[in-house]
């Protein structure tokens, strides 16, 4: 990887020739001749080296990474074989005249981890982390811990969801190599809620990382227990949605329980990307690495209208690799312009993370709907009524939404008003009732899933 103090200040026109030289060394040089599926692929019309090159490609989906039937061992197809010992040192003739071994070490391709999507989009899928990705996890998660402008002299509980997964491993080593004080608690369904609030008022924590569901958990039953973290300003969150409008509702709760000037900043975690990124200020987009990932952002696949989903490739990974992988994810686009909040010119993600999973087709009155429900999380976030809710999309019933509000006694005004305003959103009427508060959390699984089950599918 190139130098992060040479990289973050790299103009644009250097960063699109970087990238290019690493599409023709990397696709050319490693994928073309170590990766069973593309080796294959490219084999009449060679591996792109350009851009240009790389577009007229087919995608990469989610279901090719999976194992096939009868064949556990078949996600390795996707994965960079290792080269022999003496192609990696120059043979014979080689160590005769000292050649040094490479990057491309046997032992750098040799796994370290199986990490493991999380089931969102579809079955789990196993993606293999080499010994060369862990150690670049060690130089992102720094670069990341630059972005979020976290130092040594910060204190860090990781609330991360104990996982395979990028969510978790990437923070991890992200505080290990900076040499911070850090506690990895593993989450709500290791540690528990009130050790890991314990844990943040007897370190006297700086920065918290989770997810957007279980900060607002925790800050709640902080608020409800009268506990103060005032040394608590950084909270970082991701893993799921969090639009603006959640952003500024969590800030407020922050305020409440923590430092005066606390802040809410975001994280997107990509485990194909096998790195995560960080926005410097929420809105500013998402800085990603252009030397370990080229990104596209194309027409999704189903109904967005003006989003654009994000395709990545590896630049400088072992493992597991793809090339043109859907995320499932929308942005708005991607920008190489320097970025006005923080004056770093790396490449970044412009607009909401939303997931195409989200998108959901229902039948009401014989009519089939296309809801988008990323929009509940900025439409809700906005409603101090409601603590929690949670969607259920039934095909063949429509939508419902279960909330829990403040005050139980609202209820007779605060449902009317937000089926109104969800019916003028969405396009349908959905069924709102209230739950209580404990119910509600059971349901979302805050202390039971790794990820709570916010948006689910079933019968009302």
């Amino acid at each position: 990887m190139e130098t992060w103090e040479k990289l973050r200040c790299m103009p644009e026109k250097q960063v699109r020739q970087l990238q290019e030289q690493r599409l023709q060394s990397f696709l050319g040089g490693e994928v073309a001749v170590r990766h069973p599926a593309y080796r294959e692929a490219w084999q009449a019309g060679g591996a792109p080296r350009s851009p240009a090159d790389l577009a007229k490609m087919p995608f990469t989906v989610k279901e090719d990474l999976l194992p096939p039937p009868g064949n556990p061992a078949g996600y390795l197809r996707y994965a960079l074989e290792a080269p022999a010992s003496a192609e990696s040192s120059g043979g014979l003739l080689g160590k005769l005249w000292g050649k040094k071994t490479t990057e491309s070490t046997p032992e750098k391709y040799a796994t370290s981890q199986v990490f493991f999507s999380a089931g969102r989009t579809g079955r789990i899928t196993p993606f293999v982390y080499s010994i060369h990705d862990v150690e670049q996890l060690r130089e992102t998660g720094l670069r990341l811990l630059d972005v979020l402008g976290l130092t040594q002299d910060d204190t860090t509980v990781n609330a991360m969801p104990y996982l395979p997964n990028l969510c978790f491993w990437q923070i991890y080593y992200a505080t290990v190599s900076l040499g911070a004080t850090a506690l990895q608690t593993g989450g709500g369904r290791i540690l528990g809620l009130e050790k890991i609030i314990t844990a943040l008022e007897n370190m006297e924590a700086t920065t918290l990382f989770t997810t957007p569901g279980y900060a607002e958990f925790l800050l709640y039953s902080a608020i409800r227990h009268q506990v103060k973290l005032p040394d608590l300003r950084n909270i970082i969150v991701g893993y799921t949605p969090v639009p603006l409008p959640l952003v500024r509702r969590l800030e407020v709760l922050a305020r409440m329980v923590g430092h005066p000037e606390a802040t809410v900043k975001r994280v997107y975690y990509l485990n194909e990307a096998k790195s995560a990124w960080a926005e410097c200020a929420p809105g500013s987009g998402y800085h990603f690495n252009p030397d370990h990932s080229f990104l596209e952002a194309v027409e999704p696949a189903a109904g967005q209208p003006g989003r654009r989903e994000l395709v990545l490739t590896n630049l400088d990974v072992k493992g597991s690799c793809v090339v043109r992988f859907r995320t499932g994810d929308t942005v708005d686009g991607i920008t190489y312009e320097t970025c006005p909040s923080c004056k770093r010119s790396l490449p970044r993600l412009v607009g909401e993370v939303e997931r195409l999973q989200d998108v959901k087709t229902v039948t009401v009155n014989g009519e089939e709907k296309i809801l988008n429900l990323n929009s509940l999380y900025g439409l809700l976030a906005v409603e101090p009524e409601v603590m929690f809710w949670q969607a259920v999309a039934s095909p063949a019933q429509g939508l419902g939404l279960g909330v829990s509000l403040r005050n139980k006694d609202d209820a007779p005004n605060v449902l009317p008003r937000l089926q109104e305003r969800l019916a003028a959103e969405l396009g349908v009427v959905p069924q709102v009732t209230a739950a209580p508060h404990r119910e509600l959390s059971e349901r979302l699984g805050l202390e039971k899933h790794p990820v709570e089950k916010r948006i689910i599918e079933g019968k009302l």
